[in-house]
């Protein structure tokens, strides 16, 4: 009994990092968890050496090896994106499932006390959340309720995910209660599909006799959530077509891991010039296909789909047999990914990983009667377990903290563009060349001390991990101020249909016509920014359509 206390506590352990505040980069909870991934090893190998407990490999098992070495040699095969962090946190997850897998075959732990750890951690974020309406402290200064995360959008995949176990485990309706209060606070209609579909499964023999009024009732409220935030919506829209034609330029094996940022923004460059005329309003900077899916598709291609579907389905095949509640919450938090992004975040990942590692354990007795087979299968294979999750965890939490410390020193430097600065930003480049912000920084700073080329060459690799049409834009500027008026005019093009409803490298084009006194070119854009339908109109937009208003009527009055 001492021995299923200790590993409770183990478990409880590694959910406990579900609750802590989710960041954009490396952060303290990181290097934690790797550490904690090596302590529950040592505990659960400890365990099945002293209980001689057998442990079997499993398809799932399989499938995750599978998975894991894909992307680490997809990532090899194409080094041109920067995905340092992607594998080091795969590696990092991997190692974890390891150690889940370890911790599950040497004590068994029933599916009870997974739901109920998992309910206790979205319990917690309720709490969090109702603190925030009180207190007014939400981490998102738009939003009134955020919980641990930075908005409330993925905040909202806890709550859904605690309503729906909490409705299938049947004990009350206080439970549920709990989680539903709040998931209306969040606005957020990819929480309320999700339950709603996941609820339609759990009362289906109820609500089988009136499908038809309830089909009608769920189109109205789909409709509905439609029009609430519409522009939303058909950005969402954009994305997804952009993401579809870029998984038929690399079909197979995709673009690369981490390609998705400027895959994206090449597909649409590309979509805007083929049709000019389709309405790209809605389109915005994304760092995600807001589908788990499509993000694999472009980057993995169909083998990565394929390994992730064939995963997916055997976790809930065997939580059908094995975890039924387990199985709901982990089915809605997969509906949820095909409209968000939850598994970009390190609370969701751990509870991924975590129920994979339970449906891939299956304790038995030992049965084993060779010594030869004791001597490996209790012993042997263990223990080079454990010496591999060491090693590896060693290398994981060295890069890890590497980074964390990188990010650590950019932020005391971040908004400070100064010269004197220039060597400290060289000296974290190598560790820092995911991060959009701090490459935008270095390649702005760069330009004020005149370094236009350094310049370019630091945004030319900030085009590879974000789609940010500014990154053109600072480019074109700094060909413009060397004289290179050709290259400038492509810069700012690729800027405009990388975004095309953004009106500044348009009216930068203005001014470069200008520069070269192409009175012909120069007017023709004037005329372009006059009559541009911006997304957002603002003091500088109103400006700039200002200034363009000046040209084209002194041009008007100009003779010919």
């Amino acid at each position: 009994m001492r021995y299923k206390i200790l590993a409770i506590l183990c478990l409880a352990f590694i959910l406990w990092f579900t609750i802590q505040p989710v960041e954009m980069n490396w952060t303290m909870a990181d290097i934690r968890l790797t550490e904690a991934v090596c302590g529950v090893t040592v505990f659960a190998v400890l365990m099945l050496v002293w209980r001689k407990q057998q442990m079997a490999v499993s398809t799932v098992d399989v499938m995750v090896f599978l998975w894991f070495v894909y992307v680490m040699l997809r990532a090899y095969m194409t080094p041109v994106y920067p995905c340092a962090n992607f594998c080091l946190r795969a590696m990092q997850m991997f190692l974890l499932y390891i150690a889940a897998r370890l911790l599950f075959s040497s004590v068994t732990i029933t599916e009870h006390v997974l739901v109920i750890g998992i309910l206790f951690c979205a319990g917690y974020e309720v709490m969090f959340g109702m603190g925030q309406l009180w207190n007014g402290n939400s981490r998102h200064y738009l939003y009134a309720l955020s919980g641990t995360f930075l908005n409330p959008g993925p905040y909202s995949a806890f709550l859904a995910m605690g309503l729906v176990m909490s409705f299938k485990l049947q004990k009350g309706y206080w439970l549920p209660a709990l989680f539903a209060i709040l998931l209306p606070a969040t606005w957020s209609r990819t929480a309320i599909v999700s339950t709603v579909i996941c609820l339609g499964i759990i009362y289906w023999n109820k609500w089988k006799p009136w499908k038809w009024q309830v089909a009608f009732v769920i189109t109205v409220i789909i409709i509905g959530l439609y029009f609430l935030k519409k522009g939303s919506a058909d950005g969402r829209s954009i994305i997804y077509i952009i993401s579809l034609l870029s998984i038929l330029q690399h079909p197979i094996c995709g673009s690369g891991i981490c390609s998705f940022c400027h895959q994206y923004a090449e597909g649409m460059a590309t979509f805007s010039v083929q049709h000019p005329t389709f309405n790209l309003l809605s389109a915005d900077v994304t760092s995600s296909a807001y589908n788990s899916l499509l993000q694999i598709g472009v980057e993995q291609g169909l083998v990565g789909i394929c390994i992730a579907v064939a995963l997916v389905t055997l976790i809930l095949v065997r939580l059908n047999k094995k975890g039924k509640v387990l199985g709901i919450g982990l089915l809605c938090l997969l509906i949820f990914s095909m409209f968000s992004y939850p598994f970009d975040q390190l609370p969701y990942q751990i509870i991924f990983v975590v129920i994979a590692a339970y449906t891939g354990t299956d304790v038995k007795e030992n049965t084993i009667s060779e010594k030869w087979h004791i001597l490996f299968r209790c012993y042997i294979a263990p223990a080079a377990l454990c010496g591999c999750v060491i090693l590896l965890s060693a290398f994981t939490h060295r890069q890890i903290k590497e980074r964390t410390e990188a990010e650590s020193e950019y932020g005391m430097m971040a908004g400070v563009r100064h010269s004197a600065f220039l060597d400290d930003y060289y000296e974290l480049l190598p560790l820092m060349l995911s991060n959009e912000h701090f490459l935008f920084d270095f390649a702005k700073m760069l330009t004020i001390d005149g370094r236009y080329n350094d310049s370019n060459a630091i945004l030319r690799l900030g085009t590879l991990v974000s789609n940010d049409p500014m990154f053109y834009v600072i480019q074109g500027n700094n060909y413009n101020e060397m004289g290179l008026c050709q290259e400038a005019e492509k810069a700012y093009m690729k800027a405009f249909n990388s975004m095309p409803n953004r009106l500044y490298p348009l009216y930068q084009l203005m001014l470069l016509y200008e520069k070269e006194g192409d009175i012909e070119k120069m007017t023709k854009m004037a005329q372009q920014v006059i009559a541009f339908k911006e997304k957002i109109t603002s003091p500088a937009t109103r400006e700039m359509k200002k200034k363009a208003n000046v040209i084209a009527n002194h041009n008007k009055l100009t003779p010919k």
